[in-house]
This record gives C-alpha cells, structure tokens and sequence, in this order.
C-alpha cells in the first residue's frame, strides 16, 4: 500500500489512477509559478518537458525545487514512498500539441515495485485544453520496457473508447497515474498553454533504473541522474558514460506491439460489455 486513502488506493490498483483534489495549495501554486517562469516559454505548439532540452544544472535546480514544494502533500497523502524526479509537463496550443496514448518510462522493476505520476496542473484543465486521459485497467495487462530507445507503443484514441476516461481537474489538483498505464491528451484547442508540474513517486526499497539498449543486450542503468543529465544530451547524440547497474539479454516480447494490444482490448471489452451492458 502507498495511499494513506485506502479508497484511492483501491480506485489506483483497479483502474491506474486516481485524482487528489487541492493537493497543492495557494503558496505551494505561487511557488512553482514562478519557477515556471524561468523557461521563458513564449509560444508553444507541442508537448514539452525541461528534460529534453535545459542543462544539468537547471534540470536539477527545476527537480529539486519541485520535490521540495511537493513534500508536505506527498507526506500527506501518501506512505512507504521516495520521490523519484520533478520535471514541468507543457501543452502547448493547436493540432500539434496532442500526446497520443502511451506508457511512459519505466524508473523501477514494475515486477516489484510500484512508480507513478503525480501531476499538479497549473490552470484548470478540461477536454477543451487538453486533460488527461486515461485507459483505465491497462497498467495491469503487460510486462514492457520503456525507455529513450525502446519507446511505448502509441494508440489511437478511436481505438480505445470504451475503457477510456478523461480526467477534467482544477489548478492544484493532482491527477495520480501509474507509469505503465496508457494516457495521453487530445489537442489543446485554446489559446491558452497549459503547464502542469510533475514529481514521480516510487516505492521506498526501490531504485531508480532507466533500460537502455544495446543491440541485444539491455543495459539497467543508474537512473538517479539519468533523467536532468543524460536525457538532453542523448538527445543531441552526444555520448555518455552510464552507470550500468546490470545487462539482460533483450527478447522481443519487451516490445508491445498493435497486435497484442488489440487482442487484450478485445478481452477485457468483452468482459466488460457482458457485466455492464
């Protein structure tokens, strides 16, 4: 168990997610506005996050300044928990801004230990900007890897209808979501953008891991790092030395693909047409 609520803990284990609301409070909002301001982000089309691009130095202030606004909440709603990284989620505005359905990385062994998400957005969100979706249960179905070079499988939102939910929140609001279950957002059809902060949130014995591969074989890197100061530089292809914790051989049911994913959508929408039609 990590929810102190034992109802959100169970909506959580059953769906991949639960929404906390007034998780952030007015100083805490007043905090992270204006870190936000530091990315000097004028115009925007697409999704961004600060990983991809800033340096290390400002990634690390950017992860260390949201954990620690973060703390009190955490502390409040959740037990049996480390903070895994702080990073600002962005939506920017028109047809280029969709995120398409996915699993994000993978920061721990999910055989073991849980990770997720806790994103605070910083303007109320609704289908109109872009909230979050979710297709609930879908945490549960598979055993993947994530990572910069074996990226999620992306699925369509017309594919996905009957187990997907949006989740419509306030500014302060925290929307509470597993890494492994798919989510995404529709357009951002405002003018509007819409920034959102996110700390991770793994089990206490856990550490943090990153999977990166090597033709055949699977690297388990040190992730304490990885992500304010190896993700913007293997962006731009410049080399980097990891800190390899343990190499697996890479198999190919590591990677989802369509098929598989199709075939769970069709058993676990059969199974809910006879119990809810």
């Amino acid at each position: 168990m990590i929810f102190k609520d034992t109802r959100k803990e169970v909506q959580f284990e059953k769906e991949g997610f639960t929404l906390l609301p007034n998780f952030l409070n007015t100083n805490q909002l007043a905090e992270i506005d204006k870190l936000y301001v530091e990315l000097g982000i004028e115009s925007l089309h697409e999704i961004y996050s600060n990983v991809k691009d800033k340096d290390t130095e400002f990634n690390e202030k950017i992860d260390q300044t949201l954990i620690q606004i973060y703390k009190p909440s955490l502390d409040q709603n959740f037990v049996n928990y480390k903070p895994g990284g702080g990073a600002f989620l962005i939506k920017g505005t028109g047809e280029k801004s969709v995120s398409s359905l996915h699993q994000d990385w993978n920061v721990v062994d999910e055989s073991k230990y849980q990770s997720m998400c806790v994103f605070c957005p910083l303007i109320d969100v609704d289908e109109k900007n872009g909230c979050i979706q979710i297709v609930k249960g879908t945490h549960k179905w598979f055993k993947s890897l994530r990572s910069i070079n074996m990226p999620s499988l992306f699925v369509d939102f017309e594919d996905v209808k009957d187990l997907l939910v949006a989740v419509p929140a306030k500014r302060g609001d925290a929307i509470v979501f597993a890494h492994n279950v798919f989510h995404g957002s529709l357009p951002n059809f405002t003018n509007q953008i819409r920034p959102a902060a996110s700390v991770s949130v793994v089990s206490v014995e856990s550490e943090l891991i990153h999977y990166y591969r090597q033709n055949e074989k699977i690297d388990l890197v040190d992730a304490s790092r990885f992500f304010n100061e190896s993700v913007h530089q293997i962006m731009q292809n410049k080399p980097q030395e990891l800190t390899t914790l343990k190499t697996i051989d890479y198999k190919s049911n590591y990677n989802l693909n369509h098929q598989e994913f199709r075939k769970k959508y069709k058993q676990k929408t059969s199974l809910f047409h006879k119990w809810f039609k």
